[in-house]
């Protein structure tokens, strides 16, 4: 995708799109938290979600935590950038986290065959 000629959204939405195709057909566990990930991110925080879906969530949230941060073009950590990251920058990542769960979660829906 040539970046110089898309918005951000246009290229938050084909990362997401590219992430989720990957999943293969029916993963409702895939689905489900790519639906809970942007309200967690809402209540408790960034570094507070990123941590629960490492902890709780097994190879499906180490999957949804690399997509996550494959969409936002974050490289390294992404867990260990928002804990060490200062108020603006931990503000920058959460929107940016919360547009890019936004499009995993709307593609979730649509491609991988869950209700």
């Amino acid at each position: 995708m040539d970046e110089k000629h898309h918005t951000r959204q246009q290229m938050r939405a084909q990362k997401a799109y590219d992430c989720v195709l990957t999943r293969g057909e029916k993963d409702e566990d895939y689905s489900q938290l790519a639906k809970r990930f942007p309200a967690l991110v809402q209540s408790c925080g960034l570094a507070q979600a990123l941590a629960f879906v490492a902890a709780k969530e097994g190879q499906t949230g180490r999957d949804y935590i690399a997509h996550i941060s494959k969409v936002m073009d974050e490289k390294g950590d992404l867990g260990e950038t928002s804990r060490k990251s200062d108020l603006m920058k931990y503000q920058r990542l959460t929107y940016e986290a919360i547009e890019s769960a936004t499009w995993l979660k709307r593609y979730s829906e649509a491609l991988l065959g869950t209700d």
